[in-house]
């Protein structure tokens, strides 16, 4: 039944004495004079409304989002002290052994239909290479995709030695052109431009290397990637693809300003969009890794331009969220991924429409652009380019072989350098 509690705490001083024999002396006083911590339990109100917000669930999820609050905080300051652009491009990972006669083969009719690449739109005036063109192999791209991570006077080297001499031309000059033309964008990207000689060229845009371009790719995915993990916790999930969509873009108009200064996509657009209006090239092709891929992606729909990438997150569920943005038709019809088995970063942001699947052998190098090139060559076997050391030294695969018979032994080459 009813009573009010106030006056009976004032005249017994405490209701810790509610129900007990008389007599009976007070223990625990510091609970407000409850004899037990039981009885404390059982007659406060106060502690059964604390307890509704003290459940076990409770603590695990606010622990759990508290350490995700600490750790985005550390790597936003990290990126803060760091700095977009600061990070040098390192020493080159891979090696050539002197003699580049090595390759794998593979019976033609074993070749997978993914390792020649060439699409476009239906008239094939947006094709991704001419007949003339050095690119030729799905490799080609991921290779182009490496040497964004590595200095600056090693690239030129590395083409030559990939595509042959006088095929491929680091262009050092045509970017700071066209940053000193477009003083109002952000330049905290990373890319390249590769040329060919058949006057066609590559944006080659470089993955996540500071802390400032995790944080970028963070702000850019997190909100795709949310309800993405919760479409696929509930049953039935596919059926909300339509409220997922409305909920990604809505998030992403909340900080769509802010957003729009410190995305990459905003200048890797302009960009590709300066190079097709100069009339230069025959064709103009996007490729990149990881966040690099995702960029090229959205750069890629958004001025109609072939991009394809590797171990990137996909651009469907966040496809309204960019500015401008941009439809699943031109998802479908401008982009192509490379995703390898086990990768992660692959499946954000939703499946991608157009993919090539590769295996992966060792799950801690899934994501890694220069294992993913010596799948395709392992795979493809088809691709004459060289095999570099590393495929066999570093991500064991078997060695390949000398075309020219000559019996060397190719790991033998390699021990030499």
């Amino acid at each position: 039944h009813y009573f009010d509690i106030g006056p009976i705490v004032e005249a017994l001083g405490s209701y810790g004495t509610l129900g007990m024999e008389p007599g009976t002396s007070l223990a625990h006083s510091g609970l407000l004079g409850a004899a037990t911590r039981n009885e404390w339990q059982q007659k406060s109100r106060l502690y059964h409304i604390t307890r509704m917000n003290n459940n076990a669930s409770r603590r695990i999820w606010s622990k759990l989002l508290n350490f995700f609050a600490v750790l985005f905080g550390v790597v936003a300051m990290a990126a803060i002290s760091s700095g977009p652009g600061q990070e040098e491009g390192v020493a080159p990972n891979v090696t050539f052994p002197s003699n580049s006669t090595f390759f794998y083969d593979v019976p033609q009719e074993e070749v997978s239909p993914m390792c020649n690449v060439n699409f476009g739109n239906n008239n094939g005036s947006n094709a991704t290479s001419s007949l003339t063109s050095p690119v030729k192999y799905l490799a080609d791209y991921i290779f182009l995709t490496h040497i964004t991570y590595i200095r600056i006077d090693s690239v030129q080297p590395y083409l030559d030695t990939w595509f042959g001499e006088g095929e491929a031309f680091l262009d050092e000059d045509v970017i700071p052109i066209f940053r000193e033309a477009h003083p109002d964008l952000p330049s905290a990207a990373s890319f390249q431009l590769v040329t060919f000689s058949d006057n066609s060229a590559v944006v080659c845009i470089r993955g996540s290397k500071s802390y400032f371009d995790f944080l970028v790719s963070a702000r850019l995915w997190y909100a795709a990637s949310l309800f993405q993990l919760v479409q696929s916790a509930m049953p039935f999930g596919f059926l909300f693809d339509a409220l997922v969509g409305f909920c990604v873009s809505r998030l992403s108009d909340i900080e769509a300003s802010s957003m729009k200064q410190v995305s990459y996509y905003v200048e890797t657009t302009a960009f590709v969009d300066y190079l097709r209006k100069s009339g230069k090239y025959t064709t103009v092709t996007i490729t990149g890794h990881s966040l690099g891929g995702g960029l090229a992606l959205i750069t890629g729909a958004q001025t109609q331009t072939p991009a394809i990438v590797v171990s990137a997150p996909s651009a469907v569920m966040g496809h309204s969220a960019v500015t401008p943005d941009i439809s699943l038709d031109d998802i479908k019809r401008y982009t192509y991924a490379v995703i390898p088995q086990r990768d992660i970063v692959s499946h954000l942001g939703g499946e991608h429409i157009n993919s090539a699947n590769i295996k992966c052998r060792n799950p801690m190098t899934c994501h890694r652009e220069d294992r993913s090139l010596c799948e395709l060559m392992y795979t493809c076997g088809n691709v004459k380019r060289p095999v570099y050391c590393e495929c066999v030294r570093k991500f064991g695969y078997p060695e390949p072989t000398a075309v020219d018979g000559s019996g060397t032994s190719f790991d033998a080459l390699c021990e030499a350098l």
